[in-house]
């Protein structure tokens, strides 16, 4: 190195504050114009839920597809008590939190309700 290339301290801290580094914002920080109520497009907590349930009503319809279009009934007949159960703990989760769907999901859930299969015994 030549002496050319060395900088003092001093030279260097005199660069750095003639030219900053740009420091990001905090990310818990949300500027005011960006701040939106909520609207169609945000999620809530009852779109949250409903969206879990539509998800597991979607899992139990494709694992019951599976097992019309599989040679062997019996390999997911264990995955859909599975999903069935699931959807179950979600029904009463959203029954507790006092969840309100709308009515056209509702006669949804109750279709899918009585589709399923309780224990014989």
């Amino acid at each position: 190195m030549n002496n050319e290339e060395l900088m003092s301290v001093r030279e260097r801290l005199e660069r750095i504050k003639e030219k900053p580094k740009e420091v990001p914002k905090p990310l818990d920080i949300i500027p005011e114009k960006d701040r939106r109520p909520i609207g169609d497009g945000m999620l809530t907590f009852e779109r949250q839920f409903l969206q879990k349930v539509e998800k597991a009503i979607k899992k139990i319809e494709s694992i019951k597809d599976q097992m019309k279009s599989s040679d062997n009934f019996l390999n997911y007949f264990y995955d859909l008590k599975n999903a069935e159960q699931d959807f179950l703990k979600l029904l009463n989760e959203a029954e507790e939190k006092h969840v309100d769907f709308p009515e056209n999901f509702v006669k949804r859930v109750a279709e899918v309700k009585k589709n399923i299969r309780s224990k014989v015994r």
